[in-house]
């Protein structure tokens, strides 16, 4: 496979790492699959070289989106998505960070390469608790089962007291309307989906029905004390607040707010 002309120089070890990976697969839609991204993106990349220099500047949607992207792939590949992200000349501040972190949560425990003595980094505290109890494979279907409803009990617990948050959806989610109308987060991620194709399972019940606007009020704050380090409780309220009004299942409440506006200033 030849690289494509148009690539950025940052591509480069992306590049690399998927071509090895196409080549070995030899499905880009099952790789697709497995790194939870579009076969639109890896032709991009793979192939028309047509991406974004990110040692550039670029507006926050598109450096928000491209490292959301490439943090799936890093850690679809086991590798180190901080690294590969600077690779790309993207500078990581605060809140590049904390798209990565929330993007890689999902994907439990990875060794990342290079570490001395081959020590294992957790991103993710339930994938973290998991490891405690060993390796997942094997055993009956009863204890098979016993492990996913651990899991999504310690993802439940985790994101309903801040200590984790769901990844928001880029710009694919939102070209293929899979995301939450009420929070923006991925519906192509498992560890956001629920019985909802509207609602992620943070803000939907066991029946995929949205939760109370009190409900999700309160998961989001937490949500937003976690992406914020530092803000209090207080400012975390408003801010999701600000943030509820411009999701689309919240349009009515929205709606009431600029109709109590206009009146109050009437």
């Amino acid at each position: 496979m030849e690289k494509p002309r148009g690539l950025p120089g940052g591509f480069d070890r992306i590049y690399d790492v998927l071509a090895a990976a196409d080549e070995s697969t030899g499905s880009r839609r099952k790789m697709a699959e497995s790194l939870r991204v579009s076969t639109h993106t890896l032709q991009r990349i793979l192939t028309d070289g047509d991406v974004p220099d990110l040692s550039l500047p670029q507006s926050s949607y598109i450096t928000g989106s491209w490292a959301r992207t490439i943090t799936r792939i890093a850690c679809g590949l086991g590798l180190d998505a901080f690294e590969l992200v600077r690779s790309t000349g993207l500078s990581i501040d605060a809140r590049i960070e904390g798209i990565i972190r929330s993007e890689a949560s999902g994907d439990g425990a990875r060794v990342r390469p290079g570490e001395q003595g081959g020590g294992r980094h957790f991103d993710d505290l339930a994938g973290f608790m998991l490891a405690l109890l060993g390796p997942s494979n094997g055993g009956s279907g009863a204890v098979t089962s016993a492990r996913r409803q651990l899991e999504d009990s310690l993802r439940n617990y985790l994101v309903s007291t801040g200590a984790t948050a769901p990844g928001l959806a880029g710009s694919e989610e939102l070209a293929e309307g899979a995301f939450c109308r009420s929070c923006m987060s991925s519906l192509l991620d498992e560890h956001n989906r629920g019985p909802s194709d509207r609602y992620c399972r943070w803000c939907s019940d066991s029946e995929g029905r949205l939760r109370t606007a009190d409900e999700v009020r309160g998961v989001l704050t937490n949500w937003f004390m976690h992406w914020q380090p530092g803000i209090t409780r207080e400012v975390a309220e408003g801010r999701v607040r600000h943030y509820m009004l411009s999701m689309p299942a919240w349009s009515e409440l929205a709606a009431q707010t600029a109709e109590s506006c206009g009146e109050g200033g009437s």
